[in-house]
């Protein structure tokens, strides 16, 4: 008897996984941009996310978290391209809330009744400035004529948010001794999620605002 109660408690386990392998299944889809999705289905839901995520740029691990029946759930990581061992974002979609957020060097903001407050909240983008902003940074090109133009300039990427967090504005400009030129990009490219942020708020009340994010590019 005891032989085979050792033999039954061997492949209990083994049963347990083989029905936990047989329903769900893993899914490879490219979402956008030549980022892939790795997540998982229910075998009885199927087109229907359920359980863990992971978004990748190449072989870069750029978001991981979780779905219930299509829908994302609790904490969602974002990570820095350059480094994907480096946390850009934490989003947890239960709650609503970013529980951290890396802000690059040279962003400024302009808030809205800031002047008379100190608390403020300021305006962020869901996926943070790496992956939740991507397709609206990328968006800027080198002009032509600038490349002739040896010497350092400086690049200010400008989003004006309004107060329900839509970016209502978009304007690229550059600024140097030798060249000087502002672009208001088209917002109609763009898809609906990449004009939704998270606005900015003083005392509690969502503001206007805008996000200004600094770059330079030197020409030699």
């Amino acid at each position: 008897m005891k032989k085979l109660t050792l033999l039954l408690s061997f492949f209990i386990p083994l049963f347990a996984s083989a029905q936990k392998s047989d329903s769900t299944s893993t899914e490879y889809k490219i979402i956008r941009g030549g980022f892939i999705e790795h997540s998982t289905e229910l075998k009885s839901k199927r087109y229907i996310k359920n359980g863990l995520s992971e978004i990748k740029g190449g072989r870069k691990k750029v978001a991981s978290g979780a779905y219930k029946d299509g829908e994302r759930i609790g904490r969602w990581y974002f990570f820095k391209f350059a480094d994907s061992a480096i946390v850009d974002q934490i989003y947890n979609y239960s709650t609503h809330e970013v529980e951290t957020s890396n802000v690059p060097e040279n962003t400024t903001y302009e808030i809205e009744g800031s002047e008379t407050s100190k608390n403020i909240t300021y305006p962020c983008k869901i996926g943070g400035f790496d992956y939740g902003m991507h397709f609206l940074t990328k968006e800027f090109k080198i002009p032509g004529e600038l490349k002739s133009l040896n010497g350092r300039h400086d690049v200010f990427l400008i989003f004006t948010i309004d107060s329900a967090g839509k970016l209502e504005n978009y304007e690229q400009k550059i600024a140097s001794t030798s060249y000087n030129s502002s672009k208001t990009v088209d917002l109609a490219k763009f898809k609906p999620d990449d004009l939704t942020f998270i606005p900015a708020k003083v005392n509690g009340v969502a503001v206007k605002s805008k996000l200004i994010l600094k770059k330079s590019i030197t020409i030699n």
